[in-house]
């Protein structure tokens, strides 16, 4: 007889396993204090290299600043570790969503234009919740848009992230290992070690995504960079001396200016089921010049989205983030020798904020000898040295040992991933009827001021530019 499925935690009955991958492991489970349904991803090994900590350490961040928006993907949970001087596995607890966007589009499910507008409004809503944050998503693809079958879509993985708080030239730090997927890169980033970017990168991936949800295929499936090249400018048409010059990548204006001119391609006709509204827009948000690319706010207030935006609104306005919270950055790319005990001190601090109840605890037993920004600012008890005193169950090792050995878990509940969601007719007064939007929205009026707002910053961009050529 199956043993019945384990709670752990005191909270958490684990379900089955949705994914496993080179980092760790996803599991579906439920969360007997809220009653909701949640997903928990183990991250092995988080405090082994430099590029995977502060990784994590990032989307930990983002994720709890920037929680409130319901089109990003909210945290809900940091596990307590077994040892906070020792450990190396992080457990973070997610809102759990069917599949994401690439398996929809892979898949035989219909998706008709209510559909695809509904998903474009929402990845569009994220995405201005980030940029009004100054965060930049870097690594927006189909795979990081998780949806259900209410056509619900959340933006995930903010592990290559970047909120830009740093504008002086030797600022580098910001921009350095950048690694977004080639197919979905904006052409000022298709080359490799271009550092100057805006938001506006994510916008053509958002453009790429739109595209892909009509051809059920990739738009630049690029082998290489120089491919990557040819076939955006096959598409949007060989650009200007002008914009060539802007990009400050000797590589890539070569590549650019090999290319022969010639007229781009009737877009109705590449995308024969999409509408003038649609193509126009797409149009804007694929436009090769990152300085009149169209912007999340502009994309928004398109006359596409009225119907979703009269009735949903724009969603809330982000908090304004720290720079401080993400000084270990700096720590990180200076290669500091006390940087990994400092980013450990940094994630103990993070499971602090959903753990204050053990705070205390949490620092006394760390004995990192580093100050940890807590939940309200204050530092932590960085000195203090001892084991760890936390009551209650171990998360850490209930978890591992229930996924190590989870062979249970799989034969109980048959393992994989969740069926594909079969999305039906939609409409916005529908979903606004449904479900409270939250968060409060921004009006008509002030939705224009801020596209506006957006405008004339790349207005003045555009014109540093020209004085920086003169």
């Amino acid at each position: 007889m199956a043993s019945p499925p384990p709670v752990l935690a005191g909270r958490y009955t684990l379900k089955n396993i949705l994914g496993e991958g080179a980092y760790g492991v996803v599991a579906a489970a439920h969360d007997n204090q809220s009653g909701d349904e949640v997903a928990v991803k183990r991250i092995r090994s988080v405090l082994e290299t430099y590029p995977m900590a502060t990784r994590i350490l990032r989307e930990v961040k983002f994720n709890r600043m920037l929680r409130g928006h319901e089109n990003l993907v909210q945290l809900r949970d940091l596990l307590l570790p077994s040892d906070v001087r020792t450990f190396q596995d992080t457990f973070l607890v997610f809102d759990v969503m069917p599949c994401d966007l690439s398996k929809v589009i892979n898949s035989k499910a219909r998706l008709n234009s209510d559909n695809i507008k509904f998903l474009m409004f929402q990845l569009l809503r994220g995405l201005l919740y980030l940029h009004r944050a100054n965060v930049l998503h870097r690594d927006l693809k189909p795979s990081n848009l998780l949806v259900d079958g209410d056509c619900m879509l959340k933006i995930c993985d903010l592990g290559l992230a970047r909120a830009a708080f740093r504008t002086n030239d030797d600022d580098t730090y910001f921009w350095t290992t950048y690694v977004q997927t080639r197919w979905y890169r904006a052409p000022e980033l298709v080359m490799p070690h271009s550092t100057n970017y805006t938001t506006a990168i994510d916008i053509w991936a958002a453009g790429c995504i739109f595209a892909e949800l009509f051809l059920r295929r990739p738009l630049f499936p690029g082998r290489d960079h120089a491919d990557q090249v040819r076939r955006i400018i096959k598409l949007t048409g060989k650009p200007g001396p002008d914009v060539i010059s802007q990009m400050r990548h000797a590589p890539m204006e070569a590549a650019v200016a090999q290319q022969a001119a010639s007229a781009p391609p009737n877009w109705s006709m590449l995308f024969p089921k999409a509408s003038a509204d649609e193509v126009q827009l797409m149009r804007a948000m694929l436009e090769f010049d990152p300085r009149k690319r169209i912007s999340a706010a502009d994309a928004l207030s398109h006359p596409y989205f009225k119907e979703w935006r009269d009735n949903l609104g724009v969603g809330p306005a982000p908090p304004v983030l720290a720079a401080e919270e993400f000084e270990f950055e700096t720590r990180v790319a200076a290669r500091n020798p006390q940087a990994m005990e400092a980013i450990r001190a940094e994630m103990v601090g993070e499971i602090a904020h959903f753990h204050p109840e053990s705070r205390a605890d949490l620092f006394g037993a760390a004995g990192l000898g580093v100050d940890v920004r807590g939940g309200n600012g204050d530092g932590g008890v960085g000195n203090t040295r001892g084991g760890r005193h936390l009551a209650g169950p171990d998360p850490h090792k209930e978890f591992s040992s229930a996924l190590d050995g989870g062979n249970e878990v799989r034969k109980r509940h048959g393992g994989g991933t969740m069926p594909l969601p079969k999305f039906s007719a939609i409409s916005a007064s529908e979903v606004r009827n449904k479900r409270a939007t939250g968060g409060g929205t921004l009006p008509e009026a002030e939705m224009a001021q801020l596209a506006a707002a957006y405008r004339q910053k790349a207005a003045r961009n555009q014109s540093n530019a020209n004085a920086m050529e003169d």
